[in-house]
């Protein structure tokens, strides 16, 4: 009986061995197939990508460098950086504001740091020292001062007009001096020649040495005559003037009243 159940048990075990036996052949099986076909999907996936690529370049019929035709085409210019600047925080900013999310940059680094809020704001402190309403009063204030500036100048502009009239009477004036002794200069200057002519006696070229050497010494006796008259002149406006300032000191002595007392004091006596 005990012998039976043995071989039995025996009978039972060695067919579950031959089981798991099986079991584990056939799974071994299946891990070199799966492994065999992710191979084959990868090469697959590897030539599919390489064909990609070699269409993507018989495309390019511009000729032009990966990242001038990324520029043309609306696209990051790199795809990884190339130069010292491209890993910068300015550069990445700017690469995310013109592209988008299709530039690959992290949104967050956008964000100002608390150093860049921090300078900011020290920077609005310095460049804006005024707060609004300063500012308000200070812009009044400006607009004020310009409007008065123009006030006076539209005030100066009248009174210039108004005077226009009396400006170019003046001018006239000035002018009509000028040709009054341009003219007088002429005529003294024909005198001088018509008595050199006299002086010879007979009709000289001006062009002669003799007749300007005769010239010259006439003008210089003009010359000294007008200047003696002038002088006569200057010194008998000086003697007018003094002698109406001593008239104007002799009137005022006469009628002050300390000279009056003691006028009526020396008749008393």
């Amino acid at each position: 009986m005990i012998s039976n159940n043995t071989r039995s048990l025996r009978s039972l075990y060695l067919l579950n061995r031959a089981g798991i036996l099986r079991r584990n052949a056939s799974n071994e099986l299946n891990i070199e197939k799966l492994e065999t076909e992710t191979e084959v999907d990868v090469e697959v996936d590897e030539q599919a990508r390489l064909k990609e690529e070699r269409l993507e370049k018989s495309r390019n019929k511009s000729r032009l460098y990966p990242p001038h035709r990324n520029r043309v085409l609306d696209q990051p210019a790199y795809t990884e950086p190339q130069m010292f600047h491209h890993g910068t925080l300015k550069y990445l900013r700017k690469t995310y504001a013109k592209y988008g999310s299709a530039s690959g940059v992290n949104p967050a680094i956008c964000w100002p740091t608390e150093q860049e809020i921090k300078d900011a704001i020290e920077y609005e402190k310095v460049a804006y020292p005024y707060t609004i309403p300063e500012m308000v009063a200070m812009a009044k204030k400006q607009q004020a001062e310009k409007e008065e500036r123009i006030r006076a100048r539209q005030e100066d502009i009248v009174k210039k007009v108004a005077k226009l009239d009396m400006w170019k009477k003046e001018l006239n004036d000035k002018i009509a001096k000028k040709e009054q002794e341009a003219n007088l200069a002429k005529q003294r200057k024909d005198r001088l020649i018509e008595e050199v002519r006299k002086h010879f006696g007979y009709t000289v070229d001006p062009r002669d040495e003799k007749f300007k050497e005769m010239l010259e010494k006439k003008e210089k006796e003009q010359k000294k005559a007008l200047k003696e008259e002038r002088k006569k002149m200057r010194e008998a406006k000086m003697m007018d003037r003094l002698l109406k300032k001593g008239d104007s000191e002799k009137s005022n002595k006469e009628e002050s009243p300390d000279t009056k007392a003691k006028e009526d004091v020396k008749s008393e006596n």
